[in-house]
């Protein structure tokens, strides 16, 4: 293994880590969302008083469970495919395609990056709030950029894995 085989694999080695992390935080929220859901719906048929802008955080937990899982998601290549073409592709361009479809998604991911970036900046520029709790959007949109940040540097790792590795077609070992 030469030195950017070495590089690459310690870019995605800690990437995993970090992807376990978020993907952990991801079923934290989830688990979370769950009960608030619960407890309104409890709170609501019950009691007769469901609770005050229950809909508002779950809406707001919503896009952190799947931007929190999204890195994961992508470092492991878990994300839905549709292979009409693979057994007509020959195996010593595999690797490239592999490449080429880690590149393409990174290059999505980048511009969604950017564009929740910009999102972020015009809701803090124009104070944008939240209907009935009144917290600012903003910061919401910065772990949505940031998460979606992490998710192209994990689409970038794994092309980089497909034209290092000389070993697999596999980006990461299981």
């Amino acid at each position: 293994m030469d030195a950017e085989q070495k590089k690459v694999a310690g870019y995605a080695r800690n990437l995993t880590v970090a992807s376990k992390i978020l993907a952990s935080l991801a079923c934290i929220l989830l688990f979370a969302m769950m009960l608030l859901t619960f407890s309104d719906v409890l709170g609501r048929y019950v009691f007769l008083s469901p609770l005050p802008a229950a809909y508002e955080v779950i809406s707001l937990m919503m896009p952190g469970i799947i931007f929190c899982a999204l890195p994961h998601t992508v470092l492991r290549e878990a994300n839905v495919t549709v292979d009409l073409f693979d057994t007509l592709i020959p195996m010593r361009l595999m690797k490239l395609q592999g490449a080429m479809v880690n590149l393409v998604s990174a290059t999505a991911l980048g511009l969604m990056t950017w564009r929740l970036g910009v999102k972020a900046h015009e809701d803090r520029f124009y104070e944008t709030i939240t209907d009935e709790l009144l917290l600012q959007i903003w910061p919401f949109g910065v772990g949505m950029a940031a998460m979606s940040g992490v998710a192209t540097i994990a689409a970038i790792v794994n092309a980089c894995t497909y034209f290092f590795d000389q070993n697999s077609c596999k980006a990461l070992p299981e």
